[in-house]
């Protein structure tokens, strides 16, 4: 029996050497020295245990919300993700794109949990962790942040200068923040050709993630976007709406 555990704890410190890699289980079981079968079992219990999770069938593992919960490294609480995962589940399913669910660490928009589209065309990211001036889910954060935090964060990470063009200066940075602000929805078109579009999630009337829907700009019509705008705001405030029910004694 301590020798299963020793086997779980060593596979999770071995996944944990890389946040932004998927490990494919003959992977782990050969650099372990493991038994692919017996390795197969424990990453099962740890996968149901939401210690490591999988991105899709066939692909490999990495670290699951509740290995960050024991370290302390997500600001949010455990009801974030339990909130999350039902609706973003039903909006994934209603547009079959690609959803996520991000917070902030220090300058970085980190993925906390994703539904992914089955669509031919899709779009693969290539790690968990953006620079928030890069997406448009780390801009939404930045910009329903109160004043003081956000201009506390812009002193400490400065300006974004090339990964925000269309910002040059301060107040420039300052205006976009409030544009996205206002009308509560952030939209990102990044250079390979893939639009982010980012609604704000609020616990006790502070920001605290963000959900986003990504997809293949082709995609991105007209018509899709008035129903992604419209769809992604209702489950950012039912995921909002269910936290604050949670609180209430």
């Amino acid at each position: 029996m301590i020798q299963v555990i020793h086997r779980a704890m060593d596979i999770l410190e071995f996944v944990a050497k890389d946040r932004n890699k998927e490990f494919v289980l003959g992977e782990i079981s050969k650099s372990l020295g493991l038994n692919k079968g017996t390795c197969a079992n424990i990453i099962k219990t740890l996968v149901n245990r939401e210690y490591l999770e999988q991105s899709g069938k066939k692909q490999g593992y990495k670290l699951g919300p509740r290995a960050y919960y024991l370290t302390g490294n997500f600001s949010n609480k455990k009801e974030l993700l339990m909130v999350s995962k039902v609706p973003m589940k039903e909006l994934n399913k209603r547009f079959n794109e690609s959803c996520i669910l991000v917070i902030l660490k220090d300058n970085m928009r980190v993925t906390l949990h994703k539904e992914l589209s089955t669509q031919e065309l899709q779009v693969v990211t290539s790690g968990e962790e953006k620079n928030v001036y890069l997406t448009a889910t780390g801009r939404m954060i930045l910009a329903s942040m109160n004043p003081r935090d956000r201009d506390s964060f812009i002193q400490k990470y400065g300006l974004p200068n090339e990964m925000w063009p269309e910002v040059n200066n301060r107040d420039e940075l300052l205006f976009e923040l409030e544009k996205i602000r206002e009308k509560q929805l952030s939209i990102h078109f990044d250079s390979t050709h893939v639009v982010g579009v980012g609604a704000p999630i609020f616990k006790n009337n502070e920001v605290v993630a963000s959900l986003g829907i990504y997809l293949p700009e082709v995609r991105f019509t007209y018509q899709v976007q008035e129903q992604i705008f419209s769809e992604i705001s209702k489950t950012a405030n039912r995921i909002s709406e269910e936290i604050a029910e949670i609180l209430t004694p």
